[in-house]
């Protein structure tokens, strides 16, 4: 049905407009309709499709209302209403089929790919005593620098994308993505793109700041762009402050090693620290401030660390068991604790584990998860989350390439039951950097793992790397 509704569109796309001198009126929500259609028939789970083109559906019926609105006469309305009926009518038929086809396909609501905006809340879970603590920080006396710290796919870009309903009104988030090349291109793409920030945030809370300086007034004096702007900001927020949070903020760093900007930018962001009481500044990364060396440690001295890890009990169990109002998988007795175990609730291997499970579900058209799917389930996981376990593989093994080969055999011993093998400096190192971002810990019986599903990976899957 799905390449039937396809053809039909563009059969009837090509015929309409030649029909009548009220196109122009039409077009660009005509071709709105076309794209989100195909867009939806491209979607590979049936649920979603269903979900994809329920809104069109009904942005159809709206249309038909509002074509007088439009401005199209009597005769024009004739002709083009009944247009708009056939689209709905062959919407409908898709829908029928596709609700047929599903046999209570599930819908698959976990993302573990990308972090959790704020249109996704219903799978973001917990946090809150992360904000709270923000808060208390930003209103104590010494005001702070804050580092958001963690491993990678423990959460902390979707925490700050979520900010905004965690914090009181008197406190304003700003997300700066680091990321962006445009931001650390120069002093004067970090100036502006810092404003550009700062007014699109403030913007969505309804606060109407001045206009964004031109982008040569940046080229020609960065820091005094920067600074007159925000003198004239800030008395706009009234009794607000605002939170800047740069994420990944090692980004500046690797900007300033290779001269894309210069350390003239430590003294600025110093700067704004000291003297600008409506401005709090939370960097977010992987690494600690001490970690990334003396500039960083130096310039900004009084700084506080929030360590962000794992989810709590409770709140996994909540996300497994209700990460959308239409979710109808149900867990056989003692699952939800055995999934729990084997993430130790990191977030990301939650969403990714979740998602396998709902795929099995469909695939084997059951919605009860039983020990059998679990284990079914998490040979998908480990093909889908390739790139989060070789990261940890390469990446937390070491700070050199025979530290990681050392940590590297040390994980496949550990995983495998042997005693590990024990290079005296090279495997002290490798340890103290696999035990820092928690891929081993210390027990009364010596290391072990922190999180089994990687355990298990390490154990199937990892292939210690000889091309160091």
């Amino acid at each position: 049905m799905a390449g039937v509704l396809t053809s039909y569109f563009a059969d009837k796309w090509s015929f309409d407009i030649e029909d009548g001198t009220d196109i122009n009126k039409l077009l660009p929500r005509l071709q709105t309709v076309t794209k989100d259609i195909d867009a939806a028939l491209k979607a590979g789970n049936i649920g979603i499709r269903k979900r994809a083109l329920e809104p069109i559906l009904t942005y159809l019926l709206r249309l038909q209302l509002q074509l007088p609105e439009l401005g199209l006469n009597t005769r024009a309305i004739k002709r083009w209403q009944p247009v708009l009926v056939r689209w709905q009518r062959v919407i409908e038929l898709e829908l029928q089929e596709e609700q047929q086809q599903s046999q209570n396909e599930l819908l698959n609501p976990f993302q573990y790919g990308n972090p959790l905006r704020s249109d996704r809340a219903n799978l973001f879970r917990g946090r809150q005593k992360f904000a709270d603590e923000i808060v208390r920080l930003i209103l104590d006396r010494n005001r702070p620098t804050l580092v958001l710290h963690g491993p990678r796919r423990c959460g902390k870009t979707s925490f700050l994308y979520n900010l905004p309903r965690l914090l009181p009104s008197n406190l304003l988030p700003v997300y700066v993505d680091l990321q962006s090349s445009a931001i650390t291109t120069d002093e004067a793409g970090f100036c502006q793109g810092l404003i550009r920030a700062i007014y699109r945030d403030s913007r969505c809370q309804g606060i109407e700041l001045p206009i964004i300086p031109t982008r040569q007034e940046f080229l020609e004096t960065p820091y005094i762009s920067l600074e007159d702007w925000l003198e004239q900001a800030i008395p706009r927020l009234g009794e607000r402050r605002l939170l800047l949070n740069l994420d990944e903020f090692e980004k500046i760093g690797t900007a300033i090693k290779e001269k894309r900007l210069s350390i003239n930018l430590f003294d600025e962001l110093r700067h704004l620290i000291q003297h600008y009481d409506s401005l709090a500044f939370l960097f977010s990364g992987v690494q600690t401030l001490d970690e990334l060396g003396p500039n960083w440690s130096s310039y900004f001295i009084s700084v506080v660390p929030l360590e962000m890890t794992y989810l709590e009990p409770d709140e996994a169990e909540s996300l497994l068991t209700d990460p959308d109002p239409e979710f109808a998988l149900r867990y056989d007795r003692g699952i939800v604790e055995e999934i729990i175990q084997l993430t130790r609730c990191q977030p990301y291997l939650l969403q990714l584990l979740g998602s396998a499970l709902v795929t099995q579900a469909n695939l084997n058209h059951t919605q009860l998860v039983t020990p059998d799917l679990l284990q079914a389930a998490i040979p998908e996981a480990f093909t889908n989350g390739e790139p989060y376990f070789t990261n940890v593989w390469t990446e937390f093994t070491g700070n050199n390439p025979a530290e990681i080969i050392a940590g590297q055999e040390f994980l496949l011993e550990l995983a495998n039951g042997l005693a590990p093998g024990y290079v005296q400096d090279l495997t002290d190192a490798a340890i103290r950097r696999l035990r820092r971002y928690h891929v081993i810990e210390q027990t009364d019986n010596g290391y072990v793992f922190e999180v089994p599903l990687l355990e298990r990976w390490v154990r199937e899957r990892a292939v210690k790397n000889s091309n160091y």
